[in-house]
């Protein structure tokens, strides 16, 4: 067995609490060397909890560490300055999305990898799920694909995270069902927490004339944050369409429908809703032509080794028939780590890269473009 690889972490809020860093320190293909976080009292929580003596404040000072062979960015917001000085500093890099927010971003990105020999795997982790290779081999299966249906109903991430225990700092660990706050006041904090801040000024440069439309603004934090999982699965099935016929937004933001046109008569709708208050995650790819159906149902992404279901639907004439897969219950967010040290050390190219993240950019400001 290869050394395991030494890599440090930027970033310990919840996904890398409940997913990443579990899964770094339980396989001996990594050594988690240290851990950066901005808050210091969240830093030491983490860090206690998991073991990890050296810790950061200040992520630089975690990427002059030579000891780290490789960094995972895991932190909220932009990845655009970490990845670039993960690379200046000669690390091997696992970003989590999105890579920026605008296209600008993300091209400046691509820019500097392209100069470097190390390696950069996106963390897509819904195209490492068993499901998807799964369903996708069984959609190019399908005789005369027409329409493509993808719908996600999304509670408050409180109520998903509910089943951990997240440490916040200072001795405050969220376990447990967690009130989500009312409405208006809770779209408010959605729109600054995806479109204000550090972030502001690129939605800005985003959006151009139409930045004082909050509604629109809170779409774009949700395009870039959350509905990121459906596009990059949307390219995974399919690559990468014709064009964007047209997007309605609605329900102060919180509600996006985006009609899509693939070649070959192939149009995909996109429906991506957020419903706060019932703690019931829906995301389902639904793909259907003449003679066949093919529908992938993924479950909440914070429940660790819950199955996808494959359904597979078919018929000849009076007959008609329904499979249901459960192709395995291996967890996606594992197979990606994995398959990130593998590739360092095997040097191979990653299957989710930063050219397509750079594609999925592109896309988004087509969505938001289009949106009224």
């Amino acid at each position: 067995m290869a050394d395991p690889l030494r890599i440090g972490v930027i970033g310990c809020g919840a996904i890398a609490q409940i997913m990443h860093i579990p899964y770094m320190v339980d396989y001996e293909q990594f050594d988690l060397v240290a851990l950066s976080g901005m808050n210091r009292s969240v830093l030491d929580a983490v860090g206690d909890r998991f073991h990890i003596a050296q810790r950061y404040t200040d992520w630089r000072d975690l990427l002059a560490n030579d000891q780290i062979e490789a960094v995972a960015l895991l932190h909220s917001g932009s990845h655009h300055d970490t990845l670039i000085a993960a690379l200046d500093a000669n690390k091997h890099v696992f970003c989590e999305k999105p890579l920026g927010w605008t296209i600008r971003e993300t091209q400046e990105a691509q820019a500097r990898a392209a100069r470097s020999d190390r390696t950069v795997q996106m963390g897509y982790h819904k195209l490492y799920d068993p499901a998807f290779a799964y369903a996708k081999e069984q959609v190019k299966q399908m005789r005369d694909l027409g329409f493509v249906r993808i719908t996600v109903l999304h509670p408050d991430n409180a109520l998903g995270l509910s089943p951990y225990r997240i440490r916040r700092g200072n001795g405050v660990i969220d376990d447990g069902h967690k009130e989500v706050p009312p409405l208006d006041q809770f779209v408010q904090a959605q729109i600054q927490g995806a479109a204000g801040g550090t972030v502001g000024p690129l939605v800005d440069e985003a959006l151009g004339a139409r930045t004082d439309d909050s509604r629109l603004r809170l779409a774009y934090g949700f395009l870039v944050q959350s509905v990121i999982h459906q596009i990059y699965t949307l390219y995974g099935f399919l690559g990468q369409p014709s064009r964007v016929i047209s997007m309605e937004v609605w329900r102060q933001g919180m509600s996006l429908h985006a009609m899509i046109e693939y070649p070959g008569e192939v149009r995909v709708t996109l429906e991506f809703h957020y419903l706060p208050y019932l703690k019931d995650y829906r995301e389902e790819y639904a793909f259907f032509g003449n003679h066949d159906r093919v529908v992938m149902q993924l479950p909440s992404p914070y429940l660790r080794n819950a199955p996808s279901p494959v359904i597979v639907q078919g018929g000849d004439g009076e007959l008609a028939w329904e499979k249901r897969i459960v192709v395995s219950y291996d967890e996606a967010f594992r197979n990606e780590i994995l398959g990130f040290c593998d590739n360092v050390r095997q040097h191979k190219t990653p299957a989710t890269t930063i050219a397509d993240a750079v594609q999925h950019a592109q896309f988004i400001q087509q969505l938001i473009d289009a949106a009224r």
